[in-house]
């Protein structure tokens, strides 16, 4: 690969970055130096790229904006050999088959490595299926891809809001998304046809998460304060609903709700990935509201996985957009670092909601942090990546 000199015979562990500003960032995360030149789209991603799972040197991300100053241009989905860093193959979101004009790509994608297929929700409101056909040769470094797609489309059912923001969730065959319009489906992946469907009532940003345990496979998701506000006397305050459905059925197991604000165009309620409690706090599952008071302040609960219960609740002077991390430490305990508007990060015992230290980023965090070994990597409006050593 086209790695810099200095760091082709060491033991590198790669930040692979695509940001905002246009760019796709390469980095040591030891130190934070480029371990080579970036990549330039020329617009901004919003959503996690991701590297082949085969090992293979082959970069997934998609667009988030098609405006870039005075500068225009179709979203695009990306596919990049690191190799050499060229482009492999990319989709246009805007398509006259989709039943939305917004073609932007802010779900991550992901890859079935035993079939070599990848799969990628668009905002357009097309689910892509996508045969690679890839070959890579170890030995020579020849890489190509070959893609073969087959697309699923919908309208919507309970509102007129299509598209996806979320990333997929799979058990087994059933890929499972949210939508703008409070679509929740469950999609056989091999017939692309509807399993079974839920309302969720609002739009739904925040990428679903699976358990399977051996009382059944659930399902976790929560939606925000933003279609139920139109035409209402601002500020509004409605309900965010957090849920936990069985997987395998669409059966509603329960339903937690929060007051939540919509004020001047940013949503409340639950923008970011719940964390599955595992390991020593596997009886919970912990979810990051927004908006919850008033236009600042958020709210984080752990609630009971059977029940839905509070466990406990965790006021938040400034509420998180960002995905919660938890991580196992040397000595057994799990430990979460989340991020706030505010830029802080926080480093969390997540058994009873303490915060145990904080440090400032500069600005206000939406990304979702990283957590490799003892350091955490996160990009913020400070326009800076951060690299935080866990002691």
């Amino acid at each position: 690969m086209n790695i810099k000199p200095e760091y082709k015979n060491t033991d590198l562990v790669e930040v692979i970055y695509p940001t905002l500003d246009g760019n796709i960032y390469f980095l040591n995360l030891e130190n934070g130096q480029p371990t080579r030149d970036p990549i330039y789209i020329g617009f901004s991603t919003k959503g996690t790229g991701m590297i082949d799972p085969r090992g293979y040197p082959i970069l997934y991300t998609g667009q988030g904006l098609n405006q870039n100053g005075e500068k225009f241009g179709h979203h695009k989905f990306r596919i990049f050999s690191l190799i050499d860093q060229t482009e492999l193959f990319s989709i246009t979101g805007t398509t006259p088959e989709a039943f939305r004009l917004w073609g932007a790509f802010d779900p991550s994608p992901l890859l079935h490595k035993e079939t070599d297929t990848l799969i990628q929700p668009g905002e357009n409101g097309i689910l892509y299926r996508i045969k690679m056909n890839t070959y890579f040769n170890r030995q020579t470094g020849e890489l190509s891809v070959n893609p073969e797609i087959t697309k699923y489309r919908y309208k919507g059912v309970f509102h007129q809001n299509i598209g996806f923001e979320n990333s997929p969730a799979f058990y087994k065959n059933y890929l499972y998304l949210a939508d703008n319009g409070g679509l929740l489906q469950c999609i056989d992946i091999n017939t692309l046809e509807p399993v079974w469907i839920a309302n969720l009532e609002d739009d739904t940003d925040a990428t679903l998460v699976i358990e399977e345990t051996e009382a059944g496979v659930f399902l976790y998701t929560g939606n925000e304060v933003d279609l139920r506000a139109a035409g209402k006397q601002q500020p509004a305050y409605i309900d965010c609903q957090l849920r936990k459905f069985n997987a395998l059925t669409g059966e509603l197991i329960w339903e937690k709700s929060y007051k939540c604000l919509y004020q001047s165009g940013v949503n409340g309620g639950l923008l970011s990935t719940p964390v599955i409690g595992k390991n020593d706090i596997s009886d919970i599952v912990i979810f990051s509201i927004c908006k919850t008071t008033d236009w600042k302040s958020g709210k984080m609960v752990a609630l009971d996985k059977k029940t839905g219960e509070e466990v406990w609740v965790r006021e938040l002077e400034n509420y998180s957009w960002s995905s919660p991390v938890d991580f196992l430490s040397a000595d057994g305990k799990t430990y979460m670092i989340f991020c706030d508007f505010a830029g802080m990060m926080h480093l969390m015992d997540p058994s009873d909601g303490k915060i145990l230290y904080s440090v400032s980023v500069g600005e206000n965090v939406e990304a979702s942090p990283a957590v490799y070994n003892d350091m955490v990597v996160v990009g913020t409006y400070a326009k800076k990546i951060y690299g935080v050593r866990i002691k």
